[in-house]
């Protein structure tokens, strides 16, 4: 039987900090990218020289040594990104056992190819990269295929625990034959690289179902939102019908007073009706009748909360779209910007314009409202607080891409500024 030698510890140093990186990478910073650049360098120094220092230790200080080696990645993950500390030990556990897998693969071709060869020789060298280059590629690939919600998944306590378990199992179970006093084989390689590919493997199918879980959760609060907006639309509907037959009785009515009586000043009190009435249903024929009760609705609703909202809307190229999407586009801003300027305490400043009309071959809908706090939008274009929508936006940029179009967001001067550009299609 022949003795293997074991895997130099910066090549071990190098796996974990590649296998954190790459989990860590689509995780929000807790700090600036220049502050977080210089802390992973240190980290990385740091982690690596305490592996190379404790790399000779007697065999009871090696799993105290791992452990702490453990510790300080969790205390990187914690720090640098904005997770909670079960979610740094659900990441810290995925790549503790990963970097275990890329490490114990490259030493066992190593020891089958060359195992009287140093970690420095250059071909050894060369094997680390394709090694981990493949290990590491296929993950990266594995996790960027599918994105998370929010760039993170809110991992549960029990999810957490299960993870650390089964980290710490295969450590146990793939590290137990290096224990007493046999020489290592390459049997011994065999069985540990086939424990943490089991490991790996689970590991990958739970996060895949915490992120499927994620992402029905997610689906199922945009359906919601869409939903509540339609309701709304058919609850304006039926209102507006409502208001509009009142309407048409009261200029009956005035018809019938005109007739009866012949005073000038009854004339004239009834023509500034008559001109009011005229005025009303003139401001709200867009050309779509679903837009025409959607603005009408919600400019009732800024008139008794003292929100001072204008329209400019053109809806005739608007026939592409369905009600439910139309509400969706329409109702979830108007909602989101309502929401925003009621928080103005001086109701001077409680300002909201919209506007919709055609551009370049494209329908514009442009909604603006006065909004004195600065508005910060995450990596995904949408605002990082609830101030102008969670889900609701999320499933105003999701109609908006069905039909190829845009929806960009904008704040400046006191003005939060929403625009959705939709290319109409040809007849």
């Amino acid at each position: 039987m022949t003795a293997l030698p074991n895997i130099p510890r910066l090549y071990t140093a190098l796996a974990e900090c590649l296998a954190v990186g790459i989990y860590a990478l689509p995780l929000g910073l807790r700090f600036g990218k220049t502050a977080t650049i210089a802390a992973s360098a240190a980290w990385a120094l740091a982690l690596s020289a305490f592996l190379q220092a404790t790399g000779s230790v007697p065999l009871a200080w090696w799993i105290p040594c791992m452990a702490a080696a453990v510790g300080i990645q969790y205390l990187y993950l914690w720090v640098t990104r904005t997770i909670s500390l079960l979610e740094a030990g659900y990441v810290c556990a995925r790549a503790f056992v990963l970097a275990e897998l890329a490490a114990s693969a490259e030493w066992q071709l190593h020891c089958f190819l060359w195992p009287q060869r140093s970690g420095a020789d250059g071909l050894s060298l060369l094997l680390l990269v394709g090694v981990y280059g493949g290990v590491f590629g296929c993950i990266w690939v594995l996790e960027h295929k599918h994105k998370s919600p929010k760039g993170h998944i809110v991992i549960s306590g029990k999810a957490a625990l299960v993870a650390v378990v089964m980290a710490a199992m295969v450590f146990a179970v793939s590290n137990l034959l290096f224990l007493g006093d046999r020489e290592v084989d390459m049997s011994v390689y065999y069985i540990r690289t086939l424990v943490d590919i089991c490991g790996v493997l689970i590991l990958t199918v739970q996060h895949e179902q915490l992120r499927e879980a994620a992402l029905h959760s997610e689906l199922a609060a945009m359906d919601e939102v869409l939903h509540r907006q339609y309701e709304q639309y058919k609850r304006s509907k039926e209102g507006i019908r409502l208001i509009n037959s009142r309407y048409h009785e009261l200029k009956i009515q005035i018809a019938d007073i005109r007739a009866e009586r012949d005073r000038a000043k009854q004339d004239a009190a009834l023509a500034r009706m008559e001109s009011g009435i005229r005025q009303y249903e003139a401001e709200n024929k867009t050309g779509n009748p679903v837009l025409d009760t959607l603005l009408t609705a919600k400019s009732m609703d800024c008139q008794q909360r003292g929100i001072n909202m204008t329209s400019v809307a053109d809806g005739s190229r608007l026939g592409f779209l369905s009600t439910r999407e139309l509400c969706t586009l329409v109702g979830a801003p108007l909602d989101n910007a309502i929401e925003s300027v009621l928080a103005e305490p001086d109701p001077e400043k409680r300002l909201l314009r919209v506007a919709i009309y055609n551009q370049s071959g494209c329908v514009m809908l442009r909604f603006e409202n006065y909004c004195a706090q600065p508005v910060e939008l995450g990596a995904d274009g949408l605002p990082v607080h609830n101030a102008h929508g969670g889900y609701d936006l999320q499933g105003v940029q999701a109609a908006a891409q069905r039909h190829d179009g845009t929806m960009t967001l904008h704040w400046a001067d006191g003005w939060f500024t929403l625009r959705i550009l939709l290319p109409v299609p040809e007849k």
